[in-house]
């Protein structure tokens, strides 16, 4: 079973956080949610501590599958951010009966790494985190900012970035984009370095019911950058299943 963190929602919700993530990404976007139903914010296999035993965002949409059928939620919006949201991604295709929706923020339907991204992660991790990614993934970054995205980060297990970072080099699901039949909300920091806005004009472009939605001056880190905006698209689009 997957640790996580609750909160209330217009609809039931289940949200997946990025490559060597963990579920307080998504503590301050929940805060931002209201209702009577539950949104959930999931820690994945290995994150923030434990053994790695998922290899490729396949098997972490398998564990997350695993997870909704434990919880008996009842067609819940999987939301994922970047590799979040490669894995929900997937499930919506290997198990579309289970969901009601989907919530794409800051991802792709492929997911390519730049090699110093692998070299430094192979290398030398806390470096790595410290003077590459962390940089790429804010458009704008304080002191506060940083000790939250520290905390959001899996720094307690250092091996499972490269893991993580290794899935989404493997990930692909452009042919597979018109099979998604759910509904979709695409949303992407307009000044995304990471993922940037193209790949969510692609997704949107390519999913039959996809709505897209840019935050103004955010980077790839959009839960923790522009929580408050982010979190207002979301319950308006958790509020309209409700309708």
């Amino acid at each position: 079973m997957l640790n996580s963190i609750s909160h209330g929602a217009p609809h039931d919700a289940v949200f997946v956080h990025g490559a060597g993530g963990n579920s307080l990404l998504w503590r301050r976007m929940l805060e931002g949610l209201s209702g009577s139903s539950r949104a959930l914010a999931v820690d994945l296999p290995g994150h923030p501590s434990g053994e790695i035993t998922c290899r490729s965002v396949g098997e972490y949409a398998e564990a997350l599958h695993q997870f909704l059928m434990a919880t008996h939620l009842d067609r819940p919006v999987l939301g994922g951010h970047s590799m979040g949201g490669a894995t929900v991604l997937t499930l919506a295709l290997t198990h579309p009966e289970d969901i009601g929706g989907l919530i794409l923020v800051g991802t792709g339907a492929k997911l390519g790494v730049a090699p110093e991204i692998l070299e430094g992660l192979r290398g030398d991790p806390l470096r790595a985190i410290e003077n590459i990614i962390t940089p790429w993934s804010f458009n704008s970054i304080d002191l506060t900012l940083s000790r939250e995205s520290r905390a959001a980060l899996s720094v307690s297990n250092l091996p499972v970035f490269l893991n993580d970072y290794l899935a989404c080099a493997g990930f692909d699901a452009r042919k597979d984009l018109p099979r998604i039949s759910a509904r979709t909300l695409v949303v992407c920091g307009d000044k995304d370095r990471m993922t940037p806005p193209r790949f969510s004009h692609y997704l949107s472009a390519n999913i039959f019911d996809a709505d897209l939605r840019f935050v103004k001056d955010s980077g790839h880190m959009l839960p923790l950058e522009k929580p408050e905006a982010l979190a207002s698209v979301v319950q308006a689009f958790l509020a309209d299943f409700t309708r």
